[in-house]
């Protein structure tokens, strides 16, 4: 008995290293980020959801949610789907199709009409999808990235992360907010990984801090998006 209890005195530490090593460490963080946006990068499609947390301020335009399908391509990327936004102080909720830097929109007609964006002062949901310069962008432009933790997020398990965003990439990318900020950042990685969340939060008009989220899901489905 005596010989059985060394025995077992010996191979439990053994057995405890061996069970702990077989629990997946968390990845550095910064080196998690720059995954994410290689899978963005590469997904050539996604369904995008963007939502702001707060109305658009009275006095001013703004886009306060979007929803479709992007094309991910580094020269024309396209969109299709739905914008919510006020534009010249009345609030619009209007079908978009984006190719490259055109975008045709039933701001308030029945059927697509080119838009000038520019004009409107609004930004191309399309630019989302232009590698580098859109959306994956605020992966790689992310300082002090930190975290690691694990949270739900509906059936799924993500890892979350957390940074600093410069203002003027978050201007590139929505037109709103300011240069000179920066913003706080949280992220929800996916397994294979795949940026799930992205939630920006700072001063992105002159009444205080708010927040944008988005919601990235069905990787790699593309649909056909042509001129209408």
């Amino acid at each position: 008995m005596r010989r059985r209890a060394v025995l077992a005195a010996v191979l439990l530490p053994v057995a405890v290293v061996a069970c702990s090593g077989e629990k997946k460490a968390a990845a550095d963080p910064a080196a998690a980020l720059a995954a994410a946006k290689t899978t963005l990068d590469g997904a050539q499609a996604v369904t995008l959801d963007l939502k702001s947390d707060k109305p658009i301020p009275s006095g001013h335009n703004g886009v306060s949610a979007a929803k479709g399908t992007g094309l991910i391509d580094p020269t024309t990327p396209k969109f299709q789907g739905t914008v919510s936004a006020v534009v010249s102080g009345a609030p619009v909720t209007t079908d978009v199709i984006t190719i490259g830097d055109t975008t045709w929109m039933k701001l308030f007609t029945p059927t697509f009409t080119k838009v000038d964006l520019k004009a409107l002062n609004a930004p191309n949901p399309g630019s989302f999808f232009k590698p580098d310069t859109g959306l994956s962008q605020i992966l790689a432009k992310t300082s002090d990235a930190a975290g690691g933790t694990e949270k739900r997020f509906g059936k799924e398990v993500l890892t979350a992360y957390i940074g600093k965003v410069p203002g003027a990439v978050v201007k590139s990318l929505l037109n709103l907010g300011a240069d000179t900020s920066t913003y706080a950042a949280e992220f929800g990685i996916a397994e294979g990984n795949q940026l799930r969340t992205a939630k920006l939060t700072g001063p992105f008009y002159d009444t205080g801090d708010s927040s944008y989220e988005i919601v990235l899901t069905d990787y790699g489905k593309t649909v056909e998006i042509a001129q209408p």
